[in-house]
């Protein structure tokens, strides 16, 4: 079999020996003969499985059918013939893609006499070079027998390592003699400190470190060590597959919990995107706006994965109404919907969020039964309707707006402090409320994205940026809103080389700025904080003690901190001539084909549509025409609509 990823009207799709499959998926963790057949039925045809022999955070094992890797270079693949054969006997014309863990069995830590767990220390396993040698073994001999077995039935295959299989590392809790060594060796000083936990954790002001921090070096080192690693195992998977299946993992988050963004150590994530060794990208849906008043969003700066040429894979496993009861352990979930119209509002978002990003749908049955309802049922059949029809239709962003993170900034910031946080998720989740679409990009993939697609351009942690990109700013982007968040450039070179708006140190840590009706400002004291101190500045807002905060000169516009409101967004956003589709807020999304929204407060909805146009809305099949580039409908509280545009007028 031949696997690949291939473009068919716009939108990336698998294609197995010649025939293109939409970009749907199911997995499960506790795949049975019920939610296979489920899924099967309904019209999926691609189907994941977990080959482990190890637990999961949640202390159960990530696989029912038990380890492969049974001894020094010894392997029981009977475990994968089992569970491949359930899953060829209830999904009989379905194709198969298996992630295999890498992480030390425990035999092997006991043979090798192993004090670290790769599993949750990873940043310390990794320099077991045997582990590694064993490891990337184990992955080329379980890809060669599932070529030779099942070769034309998996079309993919994924590896993992580290904390719940992505790689995650706790490096702050203890550091070993030999990288402590390997640190000062590779930073040229061999008396460099390595930070302590409680430096790692302080929240001591200022909150960004500077180039002597012995954390931020540390963390700077640390963040190359994962990526590196990753591209050795995907070295060792391509010399056995030649590039003949397609190749992914998890790796990449930007939307870390707060104090994991640098202590995970996977900053470096954009060597791995670039690889041409990786072929697709996994990650659940972000977990911080869940809920069904949430707007839906990525842990992923989801469009530079495009940009490299390859696909986002977009995991549902949200916790379905079905999912209250306990686990084997009895561990019980959280965060449950609580009915059925509650989920399937859910599950509608999330479809559009996967589609309007080029990506893949990956329903994820996370400890089985999720989907087991005749309701459930027939929304699996409606959305796999939905995408058929979606991608019959020629696919293309139609944002306005590029929005910039830089994950190599992120080390400058101090994780107790909140900061990563307030300024990137809290402003990428915002941003969704402003009633226009945009695209978000990692900072060093300015150079390569069309500049004359957006209207207004926002770096919400840019503290270091490169000569290039700079460049870019100056030469291609002098015509265009450029939206500076809290300190840009202000570790390369100074604020002042990149916004035109003149600022001034200022101490106030805890300040907080009004818009409107509105008080925003960082979760935490901060320091350094700004005021704009420019006579040519139009002040758009103050701190609440009367200091001009935020300001616009020219294009561009300046703002102190982060957790900056949707309102303002949208005012930046109308103000640079974007197009806004809504003014209220509520998950939008928008490309060539479609305009969707999930109603929040109102009832009555209005959509400014960019020219007038008959729709279909996709979910109900009821046709909807503009008028004056309105379209008008009625929503209850949750509801998503699609609406698939048929005919310009």
């Amino acid at each position: 079999m031949l696997a690949k990823i291939v473009r068919q009207n716009g939108n990336r799709v698998f294609e197995i020996d010649g025939k293109t499959y939409l970009p749907a998926a199911f997995r499960s963790f506790r795949p049975t003969p019920a939610n296979v057949s489920l899924f099967y039925r309904n019209g999926i045809r691609l189907f994941q499985m977990q080959c482990s022999g190890l637990n999961s955070t949640l202390g159960l094992p990530y696989s029912n059918y038990g380890a492969a890797w049974v001894g020094d270079h010894r392997y029981d693949f009977s475990s994968l013939d089992r569970q491949l054969g359930m899953f060829m006997r209830f999904a009989p014309e379905g194709y198969f893609m298996l992630m295999v863990q890498l992480d030390m069995p425990e035999w092997w830590r006991k043979e090798n006499k192993c004090p670290w767990n790769s599993y949750s220390q990873l940043g310390e396993a990794l320099f077991e070079e045997k582990w590694v040698k064993d490891a990337s073994d184990y992955l080329q001999a379980f890809i060669r027998y599932a070529e030779e077995k099942y070769g034309d039935r998996v079309f993919a295959y994924s590896f993992s390592a580290g904390c719940a299989t992505e790689w995650f590392d706790g490096w702050y809790e203890s550091v070993s003699e030999r990288k402590a060594a390997d640190y000062r060796e590779k930073t040229g000083c061999p008396d460099a400190p390595v930070p302590t936990a409680a430096q790692v954790r302080s929240t001591d002001l200022p909150s960004l470190y500077g180039d002597d921090s012995p954390v931020y070096r540390y963390q700077k080192y640390c963040a190359d060590l994962i990526p590196d690693l990753i591209l050795r195992f995907a070295g060792a998977a391509q010399q056995v597959l030649e590039h003949r299946k397609i190749l992914g993992l998890f790796f990449g988050y930007t939307d870390q919990p707060v104090h994991w963004q640098n202590q995970t150590g996977t900053n470096g994530y954009e060597k791995v995107w670039a690889s041409p060794d990786i072929d697709m990208l996994f990650s659940p849906a972000s977990y911080k706006t869940r809920e069904v008043s949430g707007v839906g969003s990525y842990q992923y700066t989801v469009d530079s994965i495009g940009l490299h040429d390859k696909l986002y894979l977009h995991e549902i496993d949200h916790r379905t109404h079905l999912a209250s009861y306990p686990l084997d352990n009895f561990y019980l979930m959280d965060s449950i919907y609580r009915t059925e119209e509650e989920t399937i509002a859910v599950l509608r978002r999330e479809l559009c969020a996967a589609a309007v990003k080029d990506g893949s749908l990956w329903w994820f049955d996370f400890m089985g039964g999720y989907y087991a309802s005749p309701g459930l049922e027939a929304e699996l059949q409606t959305e796999m309707s939905v995408l058929e029809k979606l991608y019959a239709k020629p696919h293309r962003s139609v944002s306005e707006i590029a929005v910039f993170v830089d994950p190599m900034s992120f080390l400058r910031m101090k994780d107790e402090t909140r900061m990563p946080q307030d300024c990137v998720w809290h402003n990428r989740d915002s941003l969704h409320n402003c009633g226009a679409p945009y695209d978000y990009f990692n900072l060093k993939d300015l150079p390569a994205i069309d500049p004359g697609q957006y209207k207004m351009f926002v770096f919400l942690n840019a503290v270091e940026m490169t000569d290039d990109v700079k460049r870019i700013i100056r030469e291609e982007l002098k015509d265009k809103t450029k939206v500076w968040v809290y300190a840009p450039n202000y570790a390369s070179g100074g604020m002042a080389e990149v916004c035109t708006v003149k600022v001034t140190e200022i101490d106030l840590p805890d300040g907080k700025i009004r818009y409107g009706d509105e008080s925003f400002g960082f979760c935490d004291p901060a320091s350094p904080m700004f005021s704009v101190e420019d006579p040519k500045a139009e002040i758009l807002a103050r701190y609440e003690n009367g200091l001009p905060a935020v300001g616009r000169k020219g294009n561009d516009v300046y703002i102190p901190t982060g957790n900056v409101p949707s309102a303002l967004w949208r005012d930046l956003a109308r103000a640079a001539g974007v197009h806004i589709y809504s003014d209220t807020p509520g998950a939008l999304y928008a490309d060539s084909r479609f305009v969707a929204r999930q109603t929040v407060q109102e009832k009555d909805i209005t959509i400014h549509m960019p020219f007038d146009c008959t729709v279909e809305e996709l979910f109900s099949g009821i046709i909807y025409t503009t008028k004056n580039r309105e379209l008008n409908y009625r929503e209850e509280n949750g509801g998503v609509r699609l609406f698939l545009i048929r005919e310009r007028r």
